[in-house]
């Protein structure tokens, strides 16, 4: 048997392996990013209380020093009964790292809620940590940390939510 073409076949299959695991660590930073795109696409259709559709079982939050929520029913009630129900949302510099079915995230937030029927500047950073469940990623925990909260000049709270604006049509 010719050793060079041995050699050659478990060469091939390293590089192989390699790839596949290159893939799949390029396959999972973007599905983590549309979670994370996702979250905001919900919050921005004023869907605000299925966010915890996003969550792990086992996930918890933490928002701006209040106390941390464990359990994907208990982020359900948390999300029902959140002061801010309506507002829109931007997220930046979103940054990625996975090590196998976990990981962790960070992205800056650039918002703009309606509280108390006032219009809100909000400016912030998620820290995320994130978990594979059977091939699909989810949040194992969220932390939100707000830099400032401001009142606008400018309102938007009689345009907020959607269906009001609608609804007036």
């Amino acid at each position: 048997m010719n050793t060079d073409s041995g050699n050659t076949l478990a060469q091939v299959a390293q590089q192989l392996q390699a790839l596949q695991r290159r893939v799949d660590q390029l396959e999972s930073v973007e599905a983590i990013r549309a979670l994370r795109a996702r979250y905001h696409t919900l919050v921005n259709e004023d869907q605000g209380p299925r966010l915890y559709e996003l969550f792990a079982p086992d996930a918890s939050i933490i928002y701006n020093g209040r106390p941390e929520v464990f359990g994907r029913e208990a982020i359900r009630t948390f999300f029902e009964n959140f002061p801010v129900q309506y507002a829109r949302q931007f997220i930046h510099q979103h940054e990625v790292s996975v090590d196998g079915d976990t990981g962790t995230g960070q992205s800056y937030l650039d918002g703009r809620p309606v509280h108390g029927g006032k219009s809100f500047y909000v400016v912030g950073r998620f820290d995320d940590a994130y978990v594979r469940i059977d091939g699909r990623w989810y949040f194992k925990k969220v932390v939100l940390t707000v830099h400032y909260m401001i009142e606008a000049a400018e309102h938007w709270e009689t345009l907020l939510p959607m269906t009001k604006k609608a609804e007036a049509a």
